[in-house]
C-alpha cells in the first residue's frame, strides 16, 4: 500500500461527478461547465491514507472533492489513485 508523506493525502479516485451532484454541492453552474465531458468536472475520491503533517480536516474513509486539475494521478495495482495536498481538498462529503 502507498503511504502519503507530510501534508499529502492519498485518494482512491471515483467516477466523474454527475451534473446534479456537482450542482448540489456548488449551487453555481456556469453555462459551459458540463459541455466538455467528465474530464472537465471536479473529482471525488475516498481518503485511503493521510500524511503525518495533515491538520485532521480529512480522515481515512472521508469522501472528498478536489478540482479537476488537482493532485497527481497514478495507477497502482490496477486501482486509480490521486495524491493531493490536504489544502487542495475543496469539500468533504458531510453525509458520511
Amino acid at each position: 500500500m502507498l503511504k502519503p508523506l507530510n501534508d499529502f493525502i492519498l485518494l482512491k479516485e471515483e467516477e466523474a461527478v454527475s451534473y446534479q451532484e456537482f450542482k448540489e454541492y456548488t449551487h453555481i453552474v456556469t453555462p459551459d461547465a458540463y459541455s466538455h465531458g467528465p474530464e472537465d468536472r471536479p473529482v471525488w475520491g475516498v481518503v485511503v491514507g493521510v500524511g503525518r503533517s495533515c491538520t485532521g480536516m480529512t480522515q481515512v474513509g472521508d469522501r472528498v472533492l478536489i478540482g479537476k486539475w488537482g493532485g497527481a494521478r497514478l495507477t497502482f495495482e490496477s486501482i486509480k489513485y490521486i495524491i493531493v495536498k490536504e489544502e487542495d481538498v475543496l469539500a468533504v462529503d458531510g453525509r458520511n
